[in-house]
This record gives structure tokens, C-alpha cells and sequence, in this order.
């Protein structure tokens, strides 16, 4: 893999994960902190683009927004099962949280027999961490793996350290090929950062339809370029042309 290509303000849409990617990964999930000057760049990188730059992540957009407060951005949260093409735009959700009330039953025994496992209930997407507990790795997955056993409307996906699962048929790389499909990102080409393994399908896309693929980080990935870590990323950002 090689450096990528500075942005092109003219033609480029941007599409970026946020954790590992805009902020370091850390502990605790809800501490995560952008640095005013990286915001404000986004800021005036969205201006530069015409507005066609868009986060990307496993996050709620309401979790994005409070994290790049004051800010808002056009957004795909919960690996694109919510969605806001304008940073004034009304969420738009393509699932509901009734969909997953039986897997929240069912990993309440796990949850109560390993206190260092923790769930994120994201409404439309349910996250078990182990980060502070990676000796769980292989109890999250089985648990996971055994909630969801019959369930074809559903799909698990690993990422760094968490598993996660929601309603099937949507991913990051659905995401932003929807996304592309619209103002202020279509007719543009797509350039894609992200560092886990749930952008690989948004990489993967984006490499395929002659857009530019930046993984952040050392792990294997389809993209065709790599950025070391998030400082890395915010250099390469403030280089736009």
C-alpha cells in the first residue's frame, strides 16, 4: 500500500470513520475527545468540498453530534442504519429497536455472569466490548453467536475489540454507495479512511468504483492506501488541495 493522493477539493467525497480514525481508540468509548483544531478543520474542509464530506461509523449520529459539538456533519451512523445527507437534515432510520428485544434477552444472563463485559444498546445495533477484558474475546462471540442462532434477519460483525450485531442488508459500504447516489456526493469520487474491520466493505467499495481506499493502521485491508495512525489522518486532511 501506498501514501494516498491529496485530497482534490473539485471532484473528491470524503467519507470518514470516527473512532481510530478522527480520535484515538480508548477505554471507555463515551470519553473520546477531537482536538478543536482537527474539528475546525473538518469544518472548513466541508466548506472546501462543497459539503460532500460525511462521517461514517458504528456510532449514533446523536453520539457523533455530541462528540463534534458544535459541528454537525452529514452522517451514516450504526454502520449506516441511520442516515443524514445534510447537516440540517432529520435523521432517517431504517430499523427499529423492537427488532433486537429478543437478543437483548438473551445476552442478559451472559451480561450478569461476566461483569466485564459490557453492552452498548445503540437502539437499532447491540455492541459487546471487551476491551478492558480481552481474556472474553472468544465468551463474547460464543454469546453472540448462540443470541442470534436462527435469526437470517440479523448479522454479527467483529470489530476491535466488540462484537456487534443488527438487522441484515446494511453495512458501510451499502452506506456510502447510497450516499453517492445523492447531492452533495454524487457525480463526485469517493474517498474512503477507515481503520476496523467494519470498513472493509465501505474500502472495498470505494476501491472498486475508482474512488481512493485509506486504511488507518498496520492490520490487513483491501484499500489501496495507508495512513499510520489518526495523526497521520489529520496531516493528510490539512494537506487537502
Amino acid at each position: 500500500m501506498s501514501q494516498p493522493p491529496l485530497i482534490d477539493s473539485r471532484r473528491h467525497a470524503v467519507f470518514l470513520d470516527f473512532d481510530g480514525t478522527l480520535v484515538d481508540l480508548v477505554d471507555d468509548p463515551s470519553a473520546v475527545v477531537i482536538a478543536p483544531a482537527a474539528l475546525a478543520r473538518l469544518e472548513a474542509l466541508r466548506a472546501e468540498l462543497s459539503g460532500a464530506l460525511a462521517i461514517v461509523s458504528g456510532r449514533r449520529i446523536a453520539d457523533l453530534d455530541r462528540f463534534l459539538s458544535p459541528l454537525r456533519f452529514a452522517a451514516a451512523g450504526v454502520h449506516g442504519l441511520e442516515r443524514r445527507l445534510h447537516p440540517d437534515g432529520a435523521v432517517e432510520r431504517l430499523a427499529g429497536p423492537e427488532t433486537l428485544d429478543a437478543l437483548r434477552a438473551a445476552l442478559a444472563p451472559t451480561l450478569l455472569a461476566e461483569s466485564r463485559l459490557t453492552l452498548e444498546d445503540k437502539g437499532t445495533a447491540l455492541v459487546l466490548h471487551y476491551r478492558t477484558a480481552p481474556d472474553l474475546k472468544d465468551r463474547a462471540e460464543q454469546a453472540m453467536t448462540e443470541a442470534t442462532q436462527g435469526r437470517d434477519d440479523l448479522v454479527v460483525m467483529l470489530g476491535d475489540n466488540i462484537v456487534e450485531v443488527h438487522p441484515a442488508g446494511m453495512d458501510k459500504g451499502v452506506a456510502v454507495a447510497e450516499m453517492l447516489q445523492q447531492p452533495p456526493f454524487a457525480g463526485r469520487v469517493p474517498v474512503y479512511v477507515g481503520d476496523d474491520t467494519t470498513d472493509e466493505f465501505a474500502l472495498r467499495h470505494v476501491r472498486d468504483n475508482g474512488g481512493v481506499s485509506i486504511k488507518v493502521g498496520t492490520k490487513e485491508s483491501v484499500a489501496a492506501h495507508r495512513l499510520a495512525d489518526v495523526g497521520a489522518v489529520h496531516h493528510w486532511l490539512g494537506a487537502a488541495t
